[in-house]
């Protein structure tokens, strides 16, 4: 596999992606414009808008990530953390990072990680207590490996990127369906044709931008499952090219599989931020499952199909030994 190339595409897609969403965001502003009479404000301050989030989110966007989940820098005086850290080091080193990520802690009982970061040099990788508690080191090695196989594939710059944007879509379409609520609660105002009109005229505006946001986010999801779900298998053979050792990876998705069942979802995850994660923090039966809506809505392919393909072995059996 050509690690290279994959690097490029994720480059490629994150520029097209940002390109696309300010020139969405300046047609939104130009519709309102057209429609008031008040062009370039609405075509300006949309595209102002978009630029600052782009900014926030290549800047700052593995921070946001991490206070979103309550994740705390590593304590070096803990055994334990301290040899997280070893095993990161370890990883970084023999995949030839300069910088190694830092990394943090989320207290949550389930096992599960994620990395972040749009720089490779600002890179962080988060794991849950729950991760420290209950893998074995050759365990910790594999999940560590895929975290850092997602920087070197450049995942983290376009899934950092991904998360910001959509974040802004969402504000933005729930900003214009609850002012469409209210505009049309309130009802048209005066008695002039003029003011009527006016009135008409907003709520036409807030319904196209309410509409045409709404749609950019569910395409922006559906097509972040799409990639997330093929990063994950890219990521979990790279993982094995740095330790050479599928068991330890393979190890680690079996107990994130069982320790699903009882379990209840990764606390301060949420649609925007689930597909960071190495399994589905939400715990959604849709990534569980096969076919054409599956493959639409879910972030994670099925669990037991990537243990399946680490150790050579029919689905089926997985399946049968997961879920039976």
């Amino acid at each position: 596999m050509n690690y290279f190339a994959q690097q490029a595409k994720n480059l490629r897609r994150t520029y097209l992606l940002i390109f696309f969403f300010i020139v969405l965001m300046m047609l939104l502003g130009f519709l309102v414009d057209v429609m008031f009479s008040s062009f370039p404000a609405g075509t300006l301050i949309l595209a102002l808008i978009a630029s600052i989030q782009v900014l926030i989110g290549t800047q700052a966007g593995s921070s946001l990530v991490l206070r979103s989940v309550g994740a705390k820098p590593i304590n070096e005086k803990e055994l334990e953390e301290r040899q997280l850290k070893n095993i990161v080091e370890e990883i970084s080193i023999a995949c030839g990072i300069k910088n190694v990520p830092k990394v943090y802690i989320m207290e949550d009982e389930n096992i599960n990680a994620f990395a972040a970061g749009f720089k490779q040099e600002d890179s962080v990788i988060c794991v849950t207590r729950g991760l420290l508690n209950n893998l074995n080191r050759e365990e910790t090695e594999g999940v560590i490996a895929h975290e850092v196989s997602h920087i070197i594939n450049k995942d983290t710059l376009l899934m950092t990127t991904v998360s910001a944007i959509l974040g802004t879509m969402v504000l933005v379409q729930l900003f214009a369906w609850r002012s469409l609520r209210f505009v049309g609660w309130l009802g048209p105002r005066g008695s002039k044709r003029k003011e009527k009109d006016s009135g008409a005229y907003i709520i036409l505006a807030l319904l196209v931008i309410a509409v045409v946001s709404t749609l950019f986010s569910l395409i922006g999801r559906i097509t972040v499952f799409a990639v997330s779900r093929t990063r994950e298998y890219l990521a979990d053979a790279k993982a094995i090219e740095l330790t050479r050792n599928p068991r330890g990876l393979s190890g680690a998705l079996r107990k994130i599989a069982k320790l699903q069942k009882i379990r209840g979802k990764t606390k301060g995850a949420t649609i925007a931020t689930a597909h960071l994660f190495i399994s589905d923090p939400l715990r959604r039966n849709v990534n569980n499952k096969e076919g054409f809506f599956a493959d639409l809505f879910s972030t994670h392919p099925p669990i037991h199909k990537r243990i399946a393909v680490l150790e050579n072995i029919p689905p089926e059996t997985v399946f049968k030994e997961l879920y039976s």
